[in-house]
């Protein structure tokens, strides 16, 4: 009874180096038994093997190899730039010209008469004048630099130098997908739509230009239609589409639905495009996707996010979806340098500095109250 836990086991271990050993007395099992679980002690033992993560005992002896090949991240596709018609920009600023007021149609009556041959006869022609308009076009600069030494270059078991300059042009590629769509240059406190809360960052990419939501959202914010955190219906999406200018409204081969994932998830549950019954070959329970609505291509875009229930992203919750209808020709993406990247090898540092750099404009021809892209937001998704 006076030994304790360990003195009891040290005597258990002596008593069995002997061939004869049979096992302990009960009393002295029962006192081990006791003393092992009061002492809270493990009988539990483990690495009595060499095994390959084991260190100093065949861990040094694994090698750990690297695939040459590199595994790249899945990414979405862009798909608002190729929506857009695009021109080289031959100055900065550049004036597209557009056309502008129609000359003005007239009844009048037949020439019958030698009188009706004056000038001042009731039934010459009246004049009229056919308009001009400008739009300017005013390139924004995105870029991006990157630092990484000679060693790396040289050690790495992957093209380094090529990864990079594709990784960096991707990254430009998806910055102006962003821009397109999110961008907004209000800088103040509030009111930025993509920081409603608060100043946007010094330096943020969507503080380039103003573009696709900004328009029905601030700019013409009769083009919007509040979903008042419901799912999305055929009949509001058809009331946002035709918030557009009738022109415009009525040509769905010229129109684009952009919207994010989620919307697009509650889309696909619509009663007018989920069965065979309503769709045909092009339902949603087939396709799994949406495809078309009413004639008009449904894009998904990773750079549409959720927002409050205002159309704009703030402090939260940011849970709400939104449907942005573009009239395609209304707008145009000016490039005044086109995406371009270099390397540059620095001796004095024996380090590379790589930058991406893009020149871009983007603007629409409708004038100041522009009706040429409308928006469905306060989605619940």
């Amino acid at each position: 009874d006076r030994l304790g836990a360990d003195d009891l086991l040290h005597g258990y271990m002596l008593l069995r180096a002997n061939p004869l050993f049979r096992g302990v007395s009960e009393r002295y099992a029962n006192a081990l038994a006791h003393k092992v679980q009061r002492a809270q002690l493990s009988a539990i033992k483990a690495d009595e093997l060499s095994h390959s993560t084991q260190a100093a005992y065949g861990d040094d002896w694994v090698p750990d190899l690297w695939s040459a090949q590199l595994w790249q991240r899945v990414q979405q596709e862009n798909v608002i730039l190729p929506l857009f018609r695009s021109i080289e920009m031959p100055s900065n600023p550049f004036e597209l010209p557009i056309d502008g007021a129609d000359p003005v149609v007239y009844y009048v009556a037949e020439t019958s008469d030698r009188d009706h041959l004056t000038l001042g006869a009731q039934n010459r022609i009246p004049d009229s004048k056919i308009g001009s308009a400008k739009v300017q076009m005013n390139a924004r600069k995105l870029a991006l630099r990157v630092g990484f030494s000679s060693e790396l270059v040289e050690d790495s078991v992957v093209p380094l130098l090529a990864i990079y300059r594709e990784q960096a042009a991707r990254a430009i590629a998806d910055a102006v997908e962003g821009v397109l769509l999110n961008g907004d240059t209000s800088t103040g406190g509030t009111g930025n739509i993509n920081s409603d809360h608060a100043a946007p960052p010094s330096g943020a990419p969507y503080l380039a230009l103003d573009g696709l939501r900004k328009q029905p959202l601030v700019t013409t914010a009769a083009n919007k239609v509040d979903m008042a955190a419901a799912a999305p219906t055929l009949a509001k999406l058809r009331e946002a589409r035709f918030k557009l200018a009738a022109r415009y409204a009525a040509r769905p081969g010229d129109l684009a639905w952009i919207v994010d994932a989620g919307t697009y998830a509650r889309l696909l549950d619509l009663d007018a495009f989920l069965t065979m019954d309503k769709a045909g070959p092009l339902a949603t329970a087939q396709t799994g996707q949406i495809g078309f609505m009413d004639g008009i291509p449904v894009l998904l875009s990773a750079q549409m996010a959720l927002t409050e229930a205002d159309g704009k992203v703030g402090a939260g919750p940011n849970n709400r979806g939104s449907a942005l209808c573009v009239y395609r020709p209304g707008w145009y993406v000016g490039y005044r340098r086109q995406i371009t990247v270099n390397v540059e090898y620095l001796s004095y540092m024996d380090s590379y500095q790589m930058t991406a750099t893009l020149r871009l404009a983007f603007v629409h021809n409708d004038g100041a109250s522009a009706d040429v892209a409308s928006l469905l937001y306060n989605i619940a998704v």
